[in-house]
């Protein structure tokens, strides 16, 4: 048991000295894109880079693909147009960690389709033809050609939204939903931006869409990144509009769009309910001790203004005088 363990240690230790496969091809570009004409030539060069401890030949081969939900799905059963207009050098040999620089040319056809032709360009140390299944190293070039002639543009916002569609929202919000559709026959590059405004139409925040330049295939939805332009999202309360402009293709297409959503910052506002709650208490507490300061002050003095008022005046001799004269008068009999 124990030499098994040995064993299967060894295994895993020798695994990670070894140089990793994956990495033993670099290519470049990372992406070719032209629009041409029906009949055009375009020449250009790629390169390859043996990152490997050893020589190595490596092959070409072409092979279409596209894009379901964002994801690339490659068609290594489906022939691409592009491999019979592209013309290069279909291997090459290189010493350990040497570069070599492969030009080429693309010839369109006079007939080509008007539209958008997409291939990768796998450099790989399995030759095309090889029928056996091996474990091989490889690396792509992506390429989009788009010829001109009768394209069609057409594309769709088939929704804009706040993630989770809502209108009631604590800030400032940067979590929206673009989903655009490619309804043509060519690829797509939709940019634009995503305006919030108040109700006096004055922009509070903007971002950046499809800032990467993602490319939307034919009959393709994608979601389209919404760029972040704030850490920390700036005061807001009320009703605000949120204002999508998109524009696309050679005849820049375009389409706006537009959502309400209204901000209650409920921390904020409960932080400033507290605050007045609390200035109020103390001011009613402030008023009540000034009102009996006062009291206490001037109270005694009052008292004693009030009592010498009330002391009865000493009468006049003659008053009394006749006073008593009204006393001694007799009644009159009626």
């Amino acid at each position: 048991m124990r030499k098994a363990i040995f064993i299967l240690i060894a295994l895993a230790a020798g695994l990670l000295v070894l140089p990793s496969e994956s990495r033993a091809v670099t290519v470049g570009p990372a992406k070719i894109e032209y629009k041409t004409d029906p009949g055009d030539t375009i020449s250009g060069t790629i390169f390859i880079l043996n990152e490997g401890q050893k020589e190595q030949t490596f092959y070409a081969a072409f092979e279409k693909f596209t894009e379901v939900d964002g994801q690339k799905k490659f068609l290594p059963t489906e022939e691409s147009e592009l491999a019979n207009w592209f013309k290069m050098e279909k291997s090459a040999t290189l010493k350990a960690g040497e570069q070599k620089e492969i030009p080429f040319t693309i010839e369109v056809p006079k007939n080509a389709p008007p539209g958008g032709h997409f291939a990768v360009i796998w450099w790989g140390t399995a030759p095309p033809d090889a029928k056996q299944v091996a474990i091989v190293t490889r690396a792509g070039i992506l390429v989009f050609l788009r010829v001109s002639g009768d394209v069609n543009e057409k594309g769709e916002v088939v929704e804009f939204s706040l993630s989770g569609e809502k209108f009631f929202v604590f800030k400032l919000p940067e979590d929206f939903i673009v989903n655009f559709k490619n309804q043509g026959n060519t690829y797509l590059k939709p940019r634009g931006e995503l305006t919030i405004k108040n109700i006096f139409g004055s922009a509070i925040a903007s971002f950046k869409i499809n800032s990467k330049e993602r490319i939307i295939f034919p009959e393709n939805t994608q979601l389209l990144d919404v760029a972040k332009k704030f850490d920390k999202p700036p005061f807001a309360f009320g009703l605000y509009k949120a204002e999508l402009a998109l524009q696309w293709g050679e005849k820049q297409n375009d389409i706006t769009k537009t959502i309400s959503l209204f901000v209650f910052p409920w921390k904020t506002v409960l932080f400033v309910i507290i605050i007045l709650a609390a200035l109020l208490l103390v001011a009613t507490k402030g008023v009540k001790k000034y009102n009996r300061w006062i009291v206490f002050k001037y109270a005694p003095k009052a008292a004693a203004e009030s009592t010498e008022k009330s002391e009865p005046i000493p009468a006049k001799p003659e008053n009394i005088e006749r006073v008593k004269a009204v006393k001694k008068r007799p009644n009159r009999k009626t």
